[in-house]
């Protein structure tokens, strides 16, 4: 028993080894040749494997059990050299004067005050702050990285609570100085505790109670030091953006505790946060502290702690100083941790959080190595350790922080506070080796883990101390979603360190040697997913199909099996209980293992490897330290809580019932002699064993009534899922449910499908089978969709208007009102001229200019888009009478002054007045920023004093300014101009804002106290009117049927090149099945071009759905000025955020929420309703717009409504249930068409698909262009959109709207009109268009050899080749982008290379697969 003594002086501390490493060694080596074996019998049977099945489920088994083997080596490196320390705090002050202890700086760390409640953290912070040691030396820093006055409040509260505390246990020698917790046990032996108890009490209540209010209150604030600690916390004050708080509550200078003694410093701080700078989560608070506390105290050790872990034991420091304070030790130790240990777990640890592996028997076996990992908290540091390796001192960027820095100022000098705030500056890192040679480590999620790992490769050592009273106390999460989540963060956080280039088993085993390298790499916890979910499903599923895997009882490999699994258990038995657990705690640990395996550690790998492709993202979530008392309830009985829908929960309720089926099935198949019990006696076994821990999901399934029960859809979900992967693993079965797609409109593909069919059940190879199977599905997906399309030709018709007769039946002054509404959102994406363009385009209709009210939406809030508006106002009043004097059909001046305009001499003047427009437009769009030589009246003035410092994009108060009013504002020929209103609603982070349905919803309300015209015009910023008829036009329908809800005039786009490279046009979309929908119900709604009445966004065409307040009736008649106090502020109310909170808004009125399409949705939802719609296309077009000009562009608003159709399709909605029954058969597959867009990639038998597009006035050539997008779409758009939609449904990801940018380069517009696809940036999207062209392509050229080599007949092969050479003419674009282009739209190298590695791979696979 090695001892360290001083100089003749007593011992600090000693250690000795386990009794059981000799024994671990040669387990270990009996143990591991076992498995070894295993793998050599799993190895011969993939190689003589006679099927595909075979092979793939032995090749399953091969990768679970190397995996098993890998993960059990690593833990098996810490069972080499475990030892056990022991230390002697009562000789401390022996060998070390009190005076000459070390200062220590004590970091505490919260984030959110709702989820980590301030009295938690207030009681961790007050049980430091009483530890045996000098006060002088002691300086406790709180970290809020929520920024939260609530807190701040509360340790201010203790301050003063700790004056009266502190002496009470220091007089007493009170051992649990936690409050809360001393409390709670029997205090009544000094007479001064119930006295003390009150105050806290009291304490307690004043916190409690403003943390329920959400402020401090000035009652609160007694002092002016209190008042102007809180003045920091002004309105534009937020928790993600906020400057540095530094707050000093107590000084050990010059506060005093009621004994008179000093009391040690206690500072609260918050660093500063912005949003364009990356905080690094816990880590970055961490270095902030670091930091701050250099400038402040500098004491060379530093103590991190977790706000709930609180001290258990007065004397932990000086057990630190044991080893610190040890000279033979003091230079190498870089950290002394103390196991986590926890408070209020149940008898049984049902969720098994002590994590006794992780924190008390891993951690042993470290320490007789280089020392155990650091566990985010318990943690004493040197704090030389964080700049660099014990032989190499980094250096700080300034002097001060230098970790011999010897601070010689107040606490709270002015100089001392400024250069803590600068330290705490959100950008001060940048340009700095913090976070990544010095400090807190980044990169990982598990800051923790990283940071100890790399002060270990960088030569330091580290000590378990694990006293027999817990040094620290702390929460568990005690219900099972917290804990899953939690678990989850630590698996991604672990691969984050595994797969990156200090990965453990690489720079890990080099810089720490083998054992120590094997044992970090516990890091690849999730890898224990693939096994445990193999072990999980595969033998149960073979069970099911009467395939036996695993050797019979009598075979001797047999007792290999049960020796490696029975030794593996049995030595973690051991070892739990000797740590002192319980068996019952040993099975729960056992049992949590596979429940993390099946859904954190699971969900864990798929979202760290799509965030690595850059599909998906993952941040840090503050485990919530919260729980009601019913969930705490069950929790103490053992009851294990699901009451929540989590997509955690489908695979574990999923794996219960498979394995509860399996196992009665094995019975079945036993009792019937289907198989004998010794053949299957190990796949009974394993899901009898599957059984016995799915018990508590089986109760929360069926006997459980109380809130954590499981939610009846995740038990739906999960009992289809489970019958699915039942139908998988019985192919053969799947004929019968196949056969649901035999009702389909074509003969052919009737006799396709048969013949598919046929083949199926003639299958003699598991590879023919599987083969056949997917052109199946594949093509009766096809029929599908063929019969959707069918849909639209039942009864097409044309239409034809004659708006010069409307005159004559309507007199102009009986002609309806007109609100146009305008939507935009980003002045860079959206260049405000072109809405501009829009705006003024519509204001010269040839209709009564008193009856014509234009709306412009800006959902982004810009005082640049507000200013253009104002420029354009004064540009109409040239722009208005010009064009009505000269008759203009070209409304739109950019469109106007880009043609012939010769012939009318003024022409040029208003050109000019335009030109100066769009300059000074344009200036302040390269500015940023609308200045006040730009401003020039009053009424300008002071519509721009809205844009202050807190008026933000997504945050910021309703805007409506009336630019012009039709009332009194008057064109140069004195004739009055069309209302003009500028709208920006209400936007708070914290309300939903639902993007453009939300934008609409919020003009129909302001447009209805303001003018509520019977008739509504939506637009698209940038779609223009290209014929000032186009309202007559519509009027023709909406006058005459007063069940028709709205006119839809086709999309028709300028400036796209003369072959459609990208298929911008979407003929079938905008034209072909307007058309055919039309001879039905009517056209589904577009998004723009459609004049709707204001009556159908208010219920059926029989039943009015009357608003809340009747202002926004849509007969009500607004009498009042639209500028008038009472009709702005009622305007103003209800474009407030929470206006739609308890309404209908959005749900039955209005513009439809819950897709991404919610023009599509909103459509639908009103045919549904009983409403008609009318398709109007005139040979003018009566609209023009932009369409994206680049691939990516075009690829990501595809994949956008694909995710939105498939909103819809998924929905209670769904066409082809709710559509079919309410609006009939050919109109739910009409909007079924649209809604399953993304399930398939062609769309079309090819001739007939030609000759429509050929007579809606295409051309072969834009056609062929047409088919080509399709099948882009179909490998990018609609398989991302796929893939996006079902991950958001299963809450792994979730999806937004973005706006499609309306700018482009002379550089891109230049290769866009020369016909050149633009592939320019890396996107995941081109790598499945660049691995199918080279599929393609290899595919043609090898058949082509192999008819010349005579191996195979053209006539056998002649369809494969047909396909491979077809797809080889559509990829055209692409093999010049990868290997002729020199430009930038050409294919990054990166894509290419990556698609060209996925398509070996592929071809490899497939060999495998299909040779065998």
């Amino acid at each position: 028993m090695p001892t360290t003594t001083h100089d003749g002086l007593p011992p600090l501390h000693t250690h000795k080894p386990s009794r059981r490493t000799t024994a671990n060694r040669v387990f270990v080596v009996v143990h591991f040749s076992a498995i070894l074996a295993l793998l050599y019998r799993h190895t011969l049977s993939l190689l003589h494997s006679t099927t595909l099945t075979s092979f793939f489920i032995t090749l399953t088994f091969l990768i679970s059990d190397t995996l098993l083997a890998f993960m059990y080596t690593t833990i098996q490196s810490l069972r080499m050299k475990p030892i056990y320390r022991t230390e002697f705090p009562e000789n401390l002050k022996r060998v070390v004067e009190e005076p000459d202890f070390p200062a220590l700086d004590v970091f505490i760390c919260t984030a959110d005050p709702y989820k980590e409640p301030p009295m938690n953290v207030v009681n961790t912070a007050l049980s430091v702050m009483a530890y045996d040691y000098p006060t002088e030396k002691v300086s406790v820093y709180v970290s809020d990285d929520g920024g939260s006055a609530l807190t701040l409040f509360a340790f201010m509260e203790a301050a003063k609570f700790a004056s009266h505390w502190l002496p009470f246990c220091r007089n007493n020698n009170i051992v649990e100085r936690c409050p809360e917790a001393y409390f709670e046990t029997d205090h009544s032996r000094f007479p001064e505790a119930e006295k003390i108890k009150i105050m806290y009490q009291g304490m307690k209540v004043k916190v409690t109670n403003v943390i329920e209010r959400g402020k401090v209150d000035q009652e609160y604030l007694t002092g002016k030091r209190e008042i102007q600690a809180f003045n920091k916390w002004t309105d534009g004050f937020t928790r993600q953006d906020h400057p540095a708080v530094i707050q000093v509550l107590l000084d050990n200078s010059k506060d005093r505790d009621i004994t008179g003694h000093l009391m040690s410093n206690l500072i609260y701080f918050s660093r500063e946060k912005s949003r364009t700078s990356p905080h690094h989560f816990k880590a970055g608070a961490l270095n902030a502290l670091l930091r701050v506390s250099a400038i402040m105290t500098n004491a060379p050790i530093v103590l991190t702690l977790d706000c709930d872990m609180y001290s258990n034991n007065p004397d932990t420091p000086l057990r630190t100083l044991c080893y610190l304070s040890d000279p033979k030790l003091r230079s190498k130790v870089g950290y002394v941790q103390f196991p986590q240990r926890f408070q209020g777990i149940n008898k049984t640890d049902i969720y098994a959080s002590e994590f006794r592996h992780l924190f008390i028997i891993n951690p042993c076996g470290f320490d007789g190595l280089l020392g155990p990992n650091y566990v985010g908290t318990g943690c004493f540091f040197s704090r030389r350790a964080f700049f660099g390796g014990p032989s190499e001192l980094l250096p700080p960027e300034i002097p001060q922080l230098h970790p011999n820095n010897v601070v010689d100022k107040p606490l709270q000098n002015p100089e001392v506070l400024e250069l803590a705030n600068h330290v705490a500056s959100c950008d001060y890192e940048n340009n700095t080796t913090w976070g990544y040679k010095m400090g807190v480590r980044y990169g990982s999620l598990v800051e923790d883990y990283f940071t100890g790992y790399i002060l270990l490769c960088e030569g330091w050592n580290a000590i378990f101390c694990n006293p027999e009273r817990a040094a620290f106390l702390g929460d568990a999460p005690i219900n099972l979603l917290d804990a899953l989540n939690q678990s989850k963060r630590w698996a991604v956080g672990l691969l984050e360190v595994g797969f990156s280039k200090y990965s453990p088993v690489t720079y890990g085993v080099r810089a720490m040697g083998p054992l120590m390298g094997l044992g970090y790499a516990f890091g690849f916890w999730a890898f224990w997913a693939i096994p445990i979910t193999t072990y999980a499903f595969v033998p149960q599923l073979a069970l099911l199909n009467g395939i036996t895997l695993f050797p019979k009882v009598s075979d001797p490999w047999f007792l290999l099996y049960a020796f490696v699994v029975l030794g593996a258990y049995g030595e973690e038995l051991v070892d739990f209980v000797l740590s002192g657990g319980t068996f019952l705690k040993w099975w729960n640990n056992q049992r949590m293992w596979i429940i993390r395996g099946l859904s954190s550690f699971a969900f864990g790998f798929v979202e760290y490897f799509l965030k690595s492709l850059g599909i998906s993202t993952h941040g840090f979530n503050v485990t919530s330290k919260v729980l009601d008392e019913d969930q705490r309830k069950r929790y103490e009985q053992g009851m294990m809580e699901f009451g929540v829908p989590s997509p955690f929960f489908v695979p574990l309720t999923v794996a219960a019932i498979v394995n509860l089926a399996a196992f009665a099935w094995g019975h079945v198949e036993i009792f019937r002699g289907g198989g004998s019990f010794e053949e299957l006696f190990v796949q009974m076994f394993i899901a009898g064993f599957g059984i016995v821990n799915c018990i508590p999901i089986y109760e929360a399934m069926i006997s459980r009534n109380d809130k954590g029960k499981i939610p009846t859809k995740t038990s739906l979900v999960s009992t289809i899922l489970a019958f699915v992967l039942y139908a998988a693993a019985y192919p053969s079965r799947q004929t019968t449910a196949n056969r649901l797609f035999a009702v389909v409109h074509s003969c052919a593909i009737l006799t396709l499908l048969y013949h598919h069919s046929l083949s199926l059940l003639n299958s003699t190879t598991a590879t023919s089978f599987f083969i056949t199977l997917t052109f199946l599905v594949s093509d009766s997906i096809l029929a599908f969709m063929f019969t959707t399309t069918q849909s639209f030709r039942m009864r097409p018709i044309y239409r034809d208007e004659f708006p010069e007769n409307m005159k004559r039946v309507v007199q102009e002054l009986d002609v309806p009102a007109l609100d146009v509404f305008i939507c935009t959102a980003d002045p860079y994406k959206e260049p405000p001229m072109n809405v501009v363009n829009t705006a003024l385009s519509v204001m010269a209709y040839d209709y009564p200019t008193e009856k014509l009210s234009v709306y412009v939406s800006d959902d982004g809030g810009s005082a640049l888009t507000l200013f253009s508006f104002m420029e354009a106002a004064k540009f109409a009043s040239h722009w208005l009478p010009f064009c009505r004097k000269n008759k203009i059909v070209e409304c739109n001046p950019e469109a106007y002054f880009a043609t012939d305009h010769s012939r009318f001499y003024e022409a040029e003047k208003i050109k000019d007045v335009y030109q100066g427009v769009k300059v000074r437009v344009n200036n302040v769009i390269e500015i940023g920023t609308v200045g006040p030589e730009h401003v020039t009246g009053e009424r300008e003035i002071q519509a721009f004093s809205k844009w202050t410092d807190k008026f933000t994009k997504p945050d910021h108060p309703t805007v409506i300014q009336v630019v012009l009013d039709s009332s009194k504002d008057k064109d140069v020929s004195d004739h009055l101009m069309p209302n003009l209103i500028y709208v920006s609603r209400e936007k708070r982070r914290t309300s939903l804002h639902h993007f453009k349905a939300g934008a609409l919803n919020a003009l129909l309300r302001v447009s209805a106290t303001m003018t509520n015209a019977p008739i509504i015009l939506t637009l698209d910023c940038d779609t223009y009117s290209n014929d000032s008829q186009t309202p007559h036009r519509a009027l023709c329908y909406l006058s005459s049927d007063p069940k028709v809800g709205f006119v839809q005039f086709p999309q028709r786009f300028h400036g796209i090149n003369k072959n459609d490279i990208y298929a911008c046009e979407h003929k079938r979309l905008y034209k072909i099945n307007p058309v055919g929908m039309d001879g039905l119900l009517g056209p589904n709604y577009l998004g723009t071009g459609s004049f709707f009445s204001r009556r159908a966004f208010f219920g059926e065409p029989s039943h009015l759905l009357p608003p809340e307040i009747p202002q926004l009736c849509p007969t009500n008649v607004v009498s009042n000025p639209i500028q008038s106090p009472e009709v702005t502020e009622l305007a103003h109310r209800v474009a407030a955020c929470s206006y739609e909170i308890s309404t209908n808004w959005g749900s039955k009125i209005g513009v439809r929420y819950g897709s991404l399409v919610e023009d599509f949705f909103t459509g639908y939802r009103l045919h549904c309703e009983g409403w008609k719609s009318i398709f109007c296309h005139p040979t003018r077009a009566a609209f023009y717009g932009d369409a994206p000009m680049n691939l990516i562009d075009v690829l990501n608003q595809n994949k956008r409504w694909a995710i939105g159709d498939l909103e819809v399709a998924f929905s209670k909605y769904s066409p082809i249930t709710y559509g079919t029954c309410v609006m009939g058969p050919l109109m739910g597959l009409s909007y079924a068409h649209y809604a399953f867009w993304p399930i398939w990639f062609q769309s079309h038998a090819y001739i007939q698909d030609l000759l429509d597009f050929v007579l809606a006035g295409g051309t072969v050539q834009t056609w062929w262009n047409d088919q080509r997008m399709w099948l882009i779409r179909g490998l990018s758009s609609f398989l991302f959109g796929t893939i996006e939609f079902f991950l958001k449904s299963l809450g792994i990801a979730s999806h937004g709207f973005n706006v499609t940018s309306k700018v482009l380069d002379d550089d891109h517009s230049k290769r866009y009109e020369q016909g050149t696809i633009e592939f320019g940036v890396p996107s995941a999207m081109f790598v499945p268009l660049t691995m199918a062209a080279i599929v393609n392509l290899a595919a043609f050229a090898w058949g082509n050899v192999e008819v010349f080599r005579g191996k195979c007949s053209i006539e056998g092969v002649f369809v494969q080749m047909f396909i491979a050479g077809f797809g080889t003419m559509n990829s055209k674009p692409i093999y010049e982008a990868i290997i002729n282009r020199k430009d930038k739209g050409r294919i990054p190298k990166k894509t290419a290379v990556v698609s060209t590695s996925l398509a070996f791979a592929l071809f490899a696979a497939a060999h495998v697969t299909l040779r065998n």
